[in-house]
């Protein structure tokens, strides 16, 4: 049964999400991609939509200190990586990747390709040895790409094509060799790409489908050093081998998922959200591999598109949706079985990263808001 449901949106966004919501009160939209340019709705069709009484969501006088460091103008921003405390890449629709050398405090233009880039995924290994995802957008065709750069963003290689069939998201490693790259789609099924070579030519990765039943996943994946990966949106997928062999189900949520984030092999977490019929978000946990699921342990006004945990205890969900102008970032000191508000940033945030300096641990969290301004936030916290 064909679950997914794509709508092309062009500029009039609103209208069109009104016009999808309408059409059948069953359509739920997560979110639209790209945000730019002629976007595709993400969506999926379900029965009906769960009654749930908004919980585990407070106002804590305890929250950490989170400060918005810097904003990017014109940046959409999908990803955000550290190669050290100092220095980081965000990478951006329209293509461009930026690069901070002083902790974030200020950003430059490391890449601006333009339209028709979008860059959804940045992998930074070092301050020099930085890998970005995206695709090449153009009408009636486009190219899932990643290019490499190994003197800190000051040159980039050319194009490497890993599909001319669909758009990639993110780009993972998790090591020097192993890496793995999903898309977000392509055709009737969802693909995944990876390599065990460190993936610096096109034909170092290799094509699988994760995900028979096609549709989405959400921009944020686990993989671990152990080499087993999740993944979800319409579906959840789970792969033992680094990519390359999958087994999927439904989503954890009855609606559907987004970003997963596992701290280990036993704990792990799913957000989600939808920005039509109703704009709100949700996470489950689980503490067995994703044997079994909690409800909702979430489920706040905001979509949820982020998950950062430093410890099975210690964690983060960020997200929001720019057309609303809500979003922020929740935190959870007991491993996601209750949340507090721990910034209201008005913008979608969509991407997190983290870095020790000295004996805390120091959180990017970035984003964009409906003015398409780029907003990166961070806190610097204690984690026992």
């Amino acid at each position: 049964m064909k679950i997914s449901h794509f709508l092309i949106c062009g500029i009039a966004i609103l209208a069109c999400l009104k016009a999808t919501s309408l059409a059948q009160d069953t359509v739920h939209v997560y979110g639209i991609s790209p945000v730019q340019g002629n976007g595709r709705v993400l969506s999926a069709n379900r029965a009906i939509s769960p009654t749930n009484t908004p919980h585990g969501v407070v106002n804590s006088p305890k929250a950490n200190p989170w400060k918005l460091q810097a904003t990017l103008s014109g940046a959409v921003i999908h990803d955000i990586s550290f190669g050290t405390a100092k220095i980081g890449f965000a990478a951006a629709e329209a293509g461009q990747v930026w690069k901070t050398s002083d902790g974030g405090a200020h950003w430059a233009l490391a890449l601006n390709l333009n339209y028709p880039y979008y860059f959804y995924g940045v992998h930074a290994f070092n301050a020099n040895d930085v890998v970005i995802s995206g695709f090449y957008d153009t009408s009636g065709s486009f190219e899932g790409l990643i290019r490499w750069s190994h003197d800190g963003g000051k040159t980039w290689s050319n194009d490497i094509v890993l599909s001319t069939t669909g758009w990639v998201q993110r780009v993972r490693f998790a090591n020097s060799k192993d890496g793995l790259i999903m898309d977000l789609v392509d055709g009737s099924e969802n693909s995944a790409y990876y390599t065990t070579d460190g993936g610096a030519a096109a034909g170092d990765w290799t094509p699988v489908v994760s995900n028979p039943d096609g549709g989405w996943f959400g921009l944020e994946f686990s993989l671990l050093s152990n080499l087993h990966a999740r993944a979800s949106g319409v579906n959840y997928c789970t792969s033992s081998n680094g990519g390359a062999s999958w087994s999927c189900g439904p989503p954890v949520d009855s609606v559907f998922d987004g970003p997963v984030f596992f701290a280990n092999d036993k704990a792990g977490w799913v957000g989600g959200g939808e920005i039509s019929p109703s704009v709100e978000g949700w996470v489950h946990r689980t503490t067995n591999g994703g044997k079994t699921w909690s409800g909702r342990t979430l489920d706040g006004p905001w979509p949820i598109r982020e998950i950062l945990f430093l410890s099975p205890k210690t964690g983060w969900a960020a997200g929001g949706n720019l057309y609303t102008n809500v979003g922020g970032i929740y935190f959870s000191r007991d491993g996601g079985k209750t949340w507090s508000v721990d910034v209201n940033t008005g913008a979608e945030m969509d991407a997190c990263d983290s870095r020790r300096v000295g004996n805390k641990t120091q959180i990017w969290c970035a984003g964009y808001n409906g003015s398409f301004t780029g907003v990166i936030y961070t806190v610097r916290v204690n984690v026992k």
